[in-house]
């Protein structure tokens, strides 16, 4: 059965592989939440909402990547600590996944939530 495929020296002749920019978007996404502390929020008037985090966008040039990330954590931790540990779990998850070369990623802590209190509704530091 193997004798049956041709055996091409040409990698070009093999195919092509396309990775849409949505595929990176959610691996960027998905290692972001990853991370100990980064909540998904969403915020708006009920079935309404006007933003969701984690957000990311990505920009795929070739095959190098830039993502920037907005990003909610919870309160009481290191947001430095927990941005770093963000960006370094996201840049190793596009790397891996995607195979892409991870130009930058950028981190922006866009809000601290607050654990539900016995209300059960969370609360939002801006």
């Amino acid at each position: 059965m193997a004798d049956d495929i041709p055996d091409t020296a040409d990698p070009g002749a093999r195919g092509a592989l396309t990775i849409r920019e949505k595929a990176v978007q959610t691996v960027a996404f998905a290692a972001a939440l990853e991370v100990e502390g980064v909540v998904r929020e969403s915020r708006g008037l009920g079935k309404l909402a006007l933003r969701e985090l984690p957000r990311a966008e990505v920009v795929v040039s070739g095959d190098h990547v830039r993502a920037s990330l907005d990003v909610a954590v919870a309160w009481g931790l290191p947001l430095a600590a927990t941005a770093a540990e963000i960006r370094r779990r996201v840049s190793h998850g596009l790397s891996e996944l995607s195979g892409l070369v991870v130009d930058g990623v950028d981190v922006h802590v866009t809000s601290v939530v607050i654990a539900p209190g016995p209300g059960g509704r969370e609360r939002v530091l801006l």
